[in-house]
C-alpha cells in the first residue's frame, strides 16, 4: 500500500495526525493549483485563506474519500480548483479590491503586473508535469529538493536535472515572449545551481 493510500485510510478515519501530514505535504500543490486559477487577482493572505479552506473542507468530507477513486492529491486538486473559482466569482462582485489597489499603485501599474504574473504562469505551465509543479515548488515555494522529493517520489538528482533543463527553457520561453532579464537570483536571469 502507497504511503498516499494510507493517508487517504487515515483521512477518511479520522485519525490524528493525518490532516497535519497533508497539510505538510500539498500545501504548495494546493497553493499552485489556486493561483493557476486566480493568478494575481487575489492578495497573498486571500490565497492563503483559500488554501486553509481547502483542508478544511478535506477534513469535513474525509468520510467521503475512497481510495479506489482518487488519491489524495486528486481530491485537493477538485476542492482546490472549486474553491478557487468561487472566490473568483465572489471577489468580481466586489470592486473594493481593484479601488484600494488603485489607491497604493495606478491602475496602469496594476494591470501589467498582472499581466506578467499570468504570463509567468502560462509559461510555467507549459514545461508540463511534473517539471511545472517541481519549479513552482522549489522557486515559488522554497521547499527543499529532500522534500520536493518525498512528495513526487522523484529522486534529488533528477529533480536538480529538470530544475536546470527548467530554467533553459523558461529562459528560451521568456525571451520568447519578450520577458528578458527578468529572472534574477535564479528565481525569475542568472543562473544558479539548484541545491
Amino acid at each position: 500500500m502507497t504511503d498516499e493510500k494510507k493517508l487517504l485510510i487515515n483521512l477518511k478515519n479520522g485519525r490524528g495526525g493525518s490532516l497535519e501530514k497533508a497539510i505538510k505535504l500539498y500545501t504548495p500543490y494546493v497553493c499552485t493549483v489556486i493561483y493557476n486559477i486566480v493568478g494575481s487577482g487575489m492578495s497573498k493572505e486571500d490565497v492563503e485563506e483559500a488554501v486553509s479552506d481547502v483542508f478544511v473542507s478535506l477534513w469535513r468530507h474525509a468520510g467521503d474519500l475512497d481510495a479506489e477513486k482518487g488519491s489524495v492529491r486528486s481530491y485537493l486538486g477538485v476542492i482546490a480548483r472549486n474553491c478557487a473559482k468561487n472566490r473568483m466569482r465572489n471577489a468580481r462582485t466586489f470592486e473594493e479590491y481593484d479601488e484600494t489597489l488603485a489607491d497604493e499603485r495606478g491602475t496602469e501599474e496594476i494591470a501589467e503586473e498582472r499581466e506578467r504574473r499570468r504570463m509567468l504562469i502560462s509559461l510555467i505551465q507549459k514545461l508540463g508535469e511534473p517539471d511545472s509543479e517541481i519549479f513552482m515548488r522549489y522557486y515559488f515555494y522554497d521547499e527543499k529538493i529532500s522534500k520536493i522529493s518525498a512528495v513526487t517520489g522523484i529522486c534529488g538528482s533528477k529533480i536538480k536535472t529538470k530544475l536546470s533543463r527548467c530554467r533553459g527553457k523558461m529562459k528560451i520561453l521568456l525571451r520568447e515572449n519578450g520577458i528578458n532579464g527578468e529572472l534574477r537570483d535564479g528565481r525569475y536571469g542568472n543562473e544558479q545551481t539548484a541545491s
